[in-house]
This record gives C-alpha cells, structure tokens and sequence, in this order.
C-alpha cells in the first residue's frame, strides 16, 4: 500500500514505468489522502487527524473499519469547522481532491 499526499503522484503513478511493477501500483492500492482543510494524516499537526484515523483503518484494514466515512467526515466538520458539507463535497473531500 502506498499512502501520498500529492495529487498528481497519485494520478500518474500507474503510468510510471519506475512505478509500474510495485505491487501497491499494480493492486490498485495508492490511496491519496484527504487534506482539508488541512491534512488528515501529514501537517501540520491538527484535529484533522481524527477522521484521518479512520480514513488510514479503513485503508488498511477494512474490515475493522466498517464506519461510513462520509457520516464521519459531515460530523467531524460540523463540529469542529462549524460547515455542513453537501454529500458532492464530502466525496471530494474523502478522494483528497480541492
């Protein structure tokens, strides 16, 4: 498994031919991690990396993580970020994407 926090890494690895042959890259598992409104498992340090902790189980192990992420991610910002994101945006978010 490959965790990363930059986009275009995560978009082009599969095309990569130094890449090419990991078995992450070729399993399917690049997994690029959410980052608003800061990091869920990088920097800085912040409250980001609570639902980061489920989204990193639910990764690697799946089974152990059966929570729906997204009910997860509406709550976590509500609470600590005062937002209500719209199910489009919660999938942004989860994806990793601006």
């Amino acid at each position: 498994m490959i965790v990363t926090i930059d986009q275009s890494f995560a978009q082009t690895v599969h095309n990569n031919p130094l890449w090419r042959g990991v078995s992450a890259v070729k399993n399917g598992r690049v997994h690029l991690s959410p980052k608003l409104p800061f990091g869920w498992i990088d920097f800085p340090p912040s409250v980001n990396r609570l639902p980061g902790l489920w989204w990193l189980g639910s990764k690697v192990f799946p089974a152990l993580f059966p929570e729906d992420l997204g009910a997860i991610t509406r709550e976590f910002y509500q609470l600590f970020y005062q937002v209500e994101l719209t199910p489009v945006r919660v999938q942004r978010v989860l994806a990793g994407r601006d």
